[in-house]
């Protein structure tokens, strides 16, 4: 076979080709390029057919190319052609078969061990008479490549061939190195000279002999192949970690070295992060017992290692145990200590057999904080009761149980009484001391029959089964008796008090929401009715709520346009019945409703945060009035509990007195009981402020609520307001009589002023005289009138002491 294809012919024919076209002006014919044209070159080309239907045969070649080829090349189907010619020439006749371009490329096959390499072209022709062919020419030299040797050569594995040598008995005692790689000698450190040929043991003498011959000896004649691993230290002290493959071939091995060395250090490594892990980890067969751990887990869990190494995962408390959310099980330290841990495991191969390895993180304190965060959502932080959420939650799955259960579901909404006055005249901590207190004690009420609740603020709720309503009264009632006993709070005693708003399900919703909604109407009515009272929900008090937001929308909207009044009440001497000053009070004159009593809206006003911009214009609006009557009456202003905590309060009345000009002494500022409920040191401070100014401070509604001497004591009042309510019952309650004189006397001796409110009666001022009462006020001397009147009256009273 020639080792050579004419260069020159090629490039011949691929210029006739190209010039053909262009006559053409598309594929040649077979007639314009072949015929004629090949000569001697005709001996290194081949025509194709390429077959509509698919597939190629070879029509013809010439002597040169049917050597190349290796057998005839006349009618032979291209894909019949052995040694991987079939697929490069199927390939070859595809590409330029079916394009309009010339295929210039490799053509490879194997023979004998060798790789034969040849450049092809490929020129695509048509028949005049029809069909498609490709011309096939051998464009350049075929060269050979030893595989073998091309394989020893390129890879980085040792290979190695030994043929056996044995003794007269036919013994095999040793191996001579017949072949190797020069990747063989490199592990070794030996030179390919120096190891061929040579004995094995003579060239590495410090190979394990007994067990490297052993085995080479048990792999002669075996079928299959021998795997093995072993080690061997170098001339430079170095140690190789080889994996061995053995394979026979009669009387000779092949034998394939691959360097483990990296994997061994990887697997030192990995063992020693295991043994130095701070994790806990251990290694377990398939049965669960384990086979290794590290210091970690024995610290850990406690267990000397030999004790470890005798037990399974399942001694440890997790045997049977279905993984919590986040895959977390029990496990039990030596000696009995419950933690909870989250393994991750995964498959290795341990000494040669299967194995799990397992890291184990402890996340007992985590889960204890996470469950501390999950109670702190749903509970109050001061007093550890349910908050508004699980309260509700609560309550939904109290009212679900209903259908199947029966019965009933109470709710009962809680206010304390003046928890308010409490809280800003002790201050915050006896206020949260009280809310403590409170707490501990509806826990005793309800611990066996519901769920206490702090909603927020000094707002409560307590949701019960009961078989009957009376059950569920009967548990608000003793609710109001435990709140109603003595608080010890900042070294007093205090009390306080509680309303409670009573709903029912199912007689008043099965709706959580409606029925939270229906008892705080509950609520709102019993705190309406004077506090520390029960109210069980009524329709009625839908009505009355609309009603009071109603209110409530017409105040603001009579604020902002300016629509409420101040009317002026006289007051007058007992004894000369000579007016000494007027009392201002509050109106509002509604478009529809009328005339809107102050004890109706005055609350709103209070609640919904209206009561101190109306309090500052009622001062400046009296006090502007007052400064334009004769010397020296006054005009008294009353002053809401709400406004007497503002901080702001003495300020706001020296700007008042300062706008309108009227002299400090000329105002008199009544308080009710209620803002000396706590004799603390901030009520105090603030009395002293105002009297700091100029005016007069009276006690208003004196001898109700929380009457205390002591009030009289912690600071020297100017006048003292007796309750109509004693006035009322002059001469006909013997109690009240003498409750009146008692107060007259006290204020002489303590040279206050005491004045009676509501005098009414002819009968009624003439005890009051004798008492001797200071000053009156009342229908019987007038009643509160709008300012021109007041002015009128003022100027009459003048004119006729003046005429006296």
């Amino acid at each position: 076979m020639s080792d050579t294809a004419d260069p020159v012919l090629a490039e011949a024919l691929l210029r006739r080709w190209q010039s053909a076209r262009l006559t053409s002006r598309g594929v040649p014919a077979y007639e314009d390029v072949v015929l004629g044209n090949l000569g001697r070159g005709g001996g290194r080309v081949a025509l194709v057919a390429v077959r509509p239907e698919g597939g190629a045969t070879i029509l013809w070649g010439g002597d040169a190319f049917e050597a190349w080829l290796g057998g005839p090349a006349r009618d032979v189907a291209v894909a019949d052609l052995s040694e991987g010619l079939g697929h490069s020439l199927s390939q070859i006749v595809a590409d330029a078969g079916t394009g309009d371009e010339p295929v210039r490329t490799r053509c490879n096959r194997v023979s004998g061990g060798v790789v034969l390499t040849t450049d092809l072209i490929g020129l695509p022709l048509r028949g005049r008479g029809g069909g498609r062919f490709v011309l096939l020419c051998l464009a350049g030299e075929t060269t050979r490549t030893n595989l073998l040797r091309a394989v020893f050569r390129a890879t980085g594995q040792g290979m190695l061939a030994l043929g056996a040598l044995r003794d007269e008995g036919g013994r095999p005692i040793d191996f001579q190195v017949v072949a190797l790689n020069e990747a063989t000698a490199t592990m070794f450190g030996r030179r390919v000279e120096e190891v061929l040929w040579q004995r094995l043991t003579a060239v590495l003498p410090d190979l394990p002999a007994a067990t490297t011959l052993a085995r080479l000896t048990e792999a002669l004649g075996r079928q299959g192949r021998l795997a093995y691993e072993t080690a061997y230290r170098r001339d430079d002290g170095t140690l190789l970690h080889l994996r061995v493959e053995v394979a026979s071939l009669g009387d000779l091995l092949g034998l394939t070295l691959t360097d483990i060395g990296d994997m061994k250090a990887r697997e030192a490594s990995a063992r020693l992060l295991f043994e130095t892990n701070p994790l806990p980890m251990w290694v377990c067969g398939e049965d669960g017992r384990f086979l290794a751990v590290n210091d970690a887990a024995v610290d850990h869990y406690g267990y000397a290692r030999h004790d470890f190494l005798a037990m399974s995962v399942a001694d440890l408390g997790a045997s049977g145990a279905d993984p919590a959310p986040g895959g977390v099980v029990g496990h039990r330290r030596r000696g009995g200590g419950a933690i909870e841990v989250t393994t991750y495991s995964r498959a290795i191969p341990f000494e040669g057999r299967p194995a799990t390895l397992t890291a184990v993180v402890d996340v007992t304190e985590m889960r204890r904080a996470e469950a501390r965060i999950v109670h702190m959502a749903h509970h109050d932080a001061l007093t550890d009761l349910p908050n508004r959420v699980l309260f509700r939650a609560r309550l939904t799955e109290a009212m679900a149980g209903l259908p199947g259960r029966g019965g009933r579901v109470g709710l009962l909404c809680l206010d304390l009484d003046h928890f308010k006055v409490v809280n800003d005249s002790l201050g915050h901590p006896a206020g949260d001391d009280l809310l403590r207190q409170v707490s501990s004690r509806l826990r005793t009420c309800a611990a066996q029959a519901g769920t206490v609740a702090r909603l927020g603020g000094d707002e409560f709720a307590i949701v019960l089964g009961a078989e009957r309503p009376e059950a569920v009264v009967a548990c608000a009632e003793a609710v109001v008796a435990a709140l109603s006993r003595p608080f010890g709070l900042a070294g007093q005693e205090v009390t306080v008090g509680v309303s409670i708003g009573v709903a029912l399900a199912p007689e008043h919703g099965t709706d959580p929401d409606l029925l939270l909604r229906k008892g705080d109407m509950a609520l709102y009515a019993a705190k309406a009715e004077g506090r520390r009272t029960v109210r069980l929900f009524e329709p009625t008090m839908d009505a009355a709520l609309q009603a009071r937001r109603a209110l409530e929308a017409d105040l603001r909207a009579a604020v902002a346009a300016g629509a409420l009044d101040v009317h002026y009440q006289p007051i007058l001497s007992a004894r000369s019945l000579a007016v000494t000053g007027c009392e201002a009070l509050l109106r509002w004159h509604h478009p529809e409703r009328g005339l809107v009593s102050p004890a109706e809206f005055v609350p709103v006003a209070e609640e919904a945060g209206l009561i101190g911009q109306i309090g500052e214009w009622v001062l400046h609006t009296a006090c502007r009035e007052a400064a334009g009557w004769p010397e020296p009456l006054r005009v008294a202003v009353n002053l809401s509990p709400v406004q007497f905590r503002n901080p702001g309060l003495a300020l706001g009345v020296a700007a008042a007195l300062a706008a309108t000009g009227l002299p400090a002494h000329r105002l008199e500022l009544e308080i009710t009981e209620t803002v000396l409920l706590s004799e603390n040191a901030a009520n105090i401070a603030m009395l002293h402020a105002l009297r700091d100014l100029g005016e007069r401070i009276a006690i208003d509604d004196f001898g109700t609520g929380y009457s205390s001497l002591s009030y009289l004591r912690a600071f020297p009042f100017d006048k003292i307001k007796i309750d109509r309510s004693f006035t009322r019952a002059l001469g006909l309650d013997g109690h009240s009589t003498a409750i009146v004189r008692a107060v007259i006397e006290l204020g002489a001796s303590l040279g206050i002023t005491t004045v009676a409110e509501g005098v009414e009666t002819q009968q009624q001022f003439q005890h009051l005289r004798a008492g001797p009462c200071d000053e009156v006020q009342g229908f019987l001397f007038g009643r509160p009138v709008p300012a021109a009147e007041v002015r009128r009256l003022v100027a009459a009273r003048a004119a006729g002491s003046a005429a006296a």
